[in-house]
């Protein structure tokens, strides 16, 4: 068995750049648009996040709240994220849509697709409508930021 090491270690993250909506790309100037995720879940999941101590092997995604990083498992074959009520990771922020975008596992690996989102969804700073995800990769979800994040 082999074991890897994750190319960019998670938490805490820096602050990314927000998009620019003209041109698609982000713009280092709007750091201070970009939210963490942990205060923004909503209780039932913030429940479901663990430590960044001691987690079984699997994917998450890791959110934070100033210095503090928490990870959520990714056991669903589809998880939906958003604003909305129905959403599977709902995040409490006006400029997410309801149904932002969707993770969706294929095989060992996950893939994000933007839902038609009016913010857009962003993979290492640029927006995506679909994409692989790659152990480290951070992810934009409208303004709020996270971190895609394998454990062997």
């Amino acid at each position: 068995m082999t074991t890897q090491t994750p190319p960019k270690p998670y938490g805490p993250f820096a602050p990314a750049p927000a998009p620019d909506r003209a041109t698609g790309s982000l713009d280092p100037e709007a750091a201070s648009d970009v939210l963490d995720a942990l205060p923004l879940l909503d209780h039932a999941v913030r429940r479901r996040t663990r430590s960044t101590m001691l987690v079984p092997r699997g994917h998450y995604l890791a959110m934070q709240d100033g210095e503090e990083t928490r990870l959520l498992r990714l056991d669903a074959a589809v998880t939906h994220l958003g604003r909305g009520t129905e959403a599977d990771i709902h995040l409490d922020e006006h400029r997410v849509s309801r149904s932002h975008a969707v993770l969706v596992r294929h095989g060992r690996h996950f893939r994000v697709l933007d839902n038609r989102s009016s913010n857009g969804t962003f993979v290492n700073g640029r927006r995506i409508a679909a994409t692989n995800l790659e152990n480290g990769d951070e992810i934009l979800v409208g303004p709020v930021v996270m971190q895609y994040v394998v454990v062997d």
